[in-house]
């Protein structure tokens, strides 16, 4: 009913202003009337990022960092779109509009979904149990660029995602080669102080005619390494190793990786790439190596009913701890693995004087997580000594096992009419959830009581509406309605602090229903000749079903589950000795709901870009994050922005610009763990806002070979703590023996860029 409101709403006020013209064309201005110029860019193309911004819905694009920035400041730079960050992962983690985690967003890599889940070592957790994180491995110097979509996405994105996706882009034949050349050989390197060390990249590339006048073969290499320190100094002039939050001799890493790619264009009809990628680190006390590999395959013969593509992946990730890593264990190593194939089509055509583009296909993925541990615990009695060792394996909540299998069928009819576009969308999604439970013990009940492989199914049809229009360039308003589903991972189903005592096989998954509602603008000559203006804002609503989050239970009378919270409340005799953690379904909706806005000014030899986000959320704490380091442990920041602007001098030969950053006060997990009475979640404190932080970069391009870099990150040197950073909720942080866990001071990056 919201939706349907909203649209005839949106229809209505478009039918009273609006005229009949083709969406791709600005309307004939009337006698008397004022109207912005139309936009003419001559001199330079769209760029990605100018081309998220005209899309109708809540869509970003970065392109090539030129600017030394981490890959966290280049995805907070986006509205609506943060990073988490656990520094002893070495994985870049998106969060989107709050939400993040593997289904909650589709993070990926050329397309191919990431399933990667890192577990670090961490002295400063409960008994030394890991912090663990959903994540993408991939190496900073192979991204060209990042496209973000929030609230839903059509198509293979949209498959098991919740909140959104986000796709990073890696180099490729064309990135290295110049237009019109064979050969390519492209390399860039940078140096930093203050923990930041060294890094650079190599790719070499050919490309050459074959197959005929209109076939060709490209091939590229590149290999990418680096050298990080494991601590920094802040802006107080304190070394992070004084933190008493992990920093040490285990988080200097030298990640190393490789990436190959091959494309081949039989004719103008078939076109293949192949593509392998490898990561490798030693990162606090781990041996971390993954694998990529797809197959994409695109076909488009003299028919506007075909665009056919094919695309089959494959990702390995490897986790190997060293002996003294993981307490009370040795020979301990943990795989992730994902397979998937997508096809899918495009048909184009015109119906009734209106464009039409109908894409359908489907997806498969499968994803498993296995583990291998032994036990190091000793006794006289051999027999007590294997029980003790077999209860040890199965009572702990590292790296819980288990197979996901999802199915997807996905279609969407794009309508383009006069001024109106709309996109209708309808997915239909599958997930098998299975692993092992173990028995539970006899004083507890559960059900099933006994050792058992559980199985965990769940099928949707998810719907989605976008309504859109060029009534104006500079006024082209949009309303949306989808709802998403992501099923439950292994890694909350088979918890196993407790063994099968601790694990929900009842698990559902959780389900949103998203309103978005903004506009687009663009326009040219507002100030000067030739110069563009795109803007785009949008309010979200989304409301989520089932959110799942981890609570603690105990043993009450006759070895009934209950709340802990309860059980305190209602002084119930208990089991002193026995706490589960169990991840549940939440009986209330979650709301999460906002408004953005991403400018971005350019003319030619100046420019700007501008995001902002004001986020609210009620989602509850989890257990699990403060207890065993699992989840989020922070809320995004109710208010933050960026401000990126600059100069092109010397015939745009030379960058001058800075970026201004500002993130407001948030809400993080009690940092003494406190317990809220109503409900027994974890209690939340609210974090002092952040100071202004500035940052200055520069680059000067040579010649069209060689370009220079350089930045100045923190110039201030504000003492301040990153929002979203999981150190800055461990328990330590408020002992009052050590100083707080706060980001790195003023640093130096100097960088040069060679091509040839």
């Amino acid at each position: 009913m919201k939706v349907k409101i909203m649209a005839q709403a949106i229809a209505i006020s478009m039918l009273i202003v609006g005229q009949q013209a083709r969406a791709a064309e600005a309307p004939p201005a009337s006698d008397g009337s004022v109207v912005f110029n139309p936009l003419n860019i001559s001199a330079t193309a769209i760029n990605p990022e100018q081309e998220a911004l005209e899309k109708p819905g809540s869509t970003s694009s970065r392109g090539e960092n030129i600017k030394l920035e981490p890959i966290d400041q280049i995805m907070r730079s986006m509205p609506g779109t943060y990073t988490q960050i656990d520094p002893g992962q070495g994985a870049v983690s998106v969060n989107i509009r709050g939400m993040s985690g593997f289904g909650r967003v589709n993070t990926m890599v050329d397309g191919v979904s990431q399933n990667y889940y890192g577990s670090a070592p961490s002295e400063v957790s409960h008994g030394g149990t890991p912090t663990n994180q959903f994540g993408a491995l991939i190496d900073p110097n192979f991204i060209v660029g990042v496209d973000v979509t929030r609230g839903s996405e059509l198509g293979a994105g949209g498959i098991n995602a919740l909140a959104g996706s986000a796709n990073f882009r890696t180099i490729g034949v064309d990135d290295v080669i110049f237009a019109g050349e064979s050969v390519g050989v492209r390399s860039k390197f940078s140096v930093g102080n203050n923990g930041l060390g060294r890094s650079g990249m190599l790719a070499v590339a050919g490309k050459s005619k074959a197959f005929g006048e209109s076939g060709s073969v490209g091939i590229m290499a590149a290999i990418s390494s680096s050298s990080i320190g494991g601590n920094y100094t802040n802006g107080n002039g304190t070394d992070s190793a004084e933190f008493g939050v992990g920093y040490n001799k285990s988080y200097e890493q030298n990640p190393k990786s490789q990436l190959l790619k091959l494309d081949i264009k039989l004719d103008d009809f078939h076109k293949f790439e192949l593509s392998g990628r490898r990561y490798q680190n030693r990162y606090t006390k781990r041996d971390i190596e993954a694998h990529d590999a797809y197959l994409k395959y695109h076909y488009t013969p003299y028919s506007e009913l075909i665009d056919l593509n094919i695309m089959a992946s494959t990702s390995r990730g490897n986790q190997k701890y060293m002996p003294d890593a993981l307490f009370s264990f040795k020979n301990t190593d943990i795989n992730s693995i994902s397979n998937a194939i997508d096809i899918n089509n495009t048909s184009r055509f015109s119906l009734a004087g209106a464009d039409i583009a109908l894409n359908y296909g489907g997806k498969l993925m499968n994803n498993r997580y296995d583990k291998r541990l032994e036990s190091t615990l000793t006794d006289d009695d051999k027999e007590k000594e294997e029980k003790d060792r077999k209860d040890a394996i199965e009572n702990n909540p590292f790296s819980p096992s288990g197979q996901q299998k999802i199915s997807g069928l996905y279609s969407s009819l794009e309508i383009n009419q006069g001024i109106f576009q709309l996109n209708l969308g309808l997915n239909y999604i599958k997930y098998d959830l299975s692993g092992f439970k173990p028995a539970c013990e006899d004083r507890v009940q559960c059900f099933p009581q006994k050792a058992v492989d559980i199985s965990l199914k769940e099928e949707a049809l998810l719907p989605s509406i976008l309504l859109s229009a060029v009534i104006h360039p500079w006024f082209q308003p949009f309303a949306s309605y989808a709802k998403t589903l992501r099923g439950p991972n292994p890694q909350e189903v088979f918890f196993s602090n407790e063994g099968g005592a601790s694990m929900n096989p009842y698990l559902k998954g959780e389900s949103a229903e998203t309103f978005q509602l903004g506009f687009n603008s663009k326009a040219s000559n507002l100030l000067f000749k030739e110069d563009t203006l795109f803007f785009k804002a949008s309010y979200f609503h989304s409301k989520i079903d089932n959110y799942i989050h981890a609570k603690s239970f105990t043993l009450c009378s006759n070895g009934v589950k209950c709340l802990t919270s309860d059980a305190f409340k209602n002084n119930e005799d208990i089991d002193a000795n026995f706490n589960m953690n169990i991840y549940v379904n939440s009986l209330t909706p979650v709301s999460n709901r906002g408004f953005e806005l991403e400018a971005n000014y350019d003319a030619g030899f100046a420019y700007a870009r501008f995001s902002f986000s004001h986020e609210k959320t009620d989602q509850p704490t989890s257990i699990a994050s403060g207890v065993f380091g699992a989840d989020d442990i922070n809320d995004l920041p109710s208010v933050f922005y960026n401000l990126d602007a600059g100069a092109r001098l010397l015939d745009k030969k030379l960058i001058l610009g800075g970026i201004v950053k500002y993130t407001g006060a948030n809400n993080k997990i009690s940092t003494e763990h406190n317990f809220v009475e109503e409900g027994g979640d974890l209690d939340k404190e609210k974090s002092a806002k952040n100071p202004v932080i500035i940052d200055l970069y520069s680059s000067y391009q040579v010649n069209k070979n060689i370009s220079l870099r350089f930045t100045v990150q923190n110039l201030m040197n504000r003492d301040y703590s990153e929002a979203l950073n999981r150190l800055n909720s461990n328990p330590s942080q408020s002992s009052g023996e050590s100083p707080a866990n706060t980001a790195r001071g003023r640093t130096y990056l100097v960088g040069a860029e060679f091509r040839m």
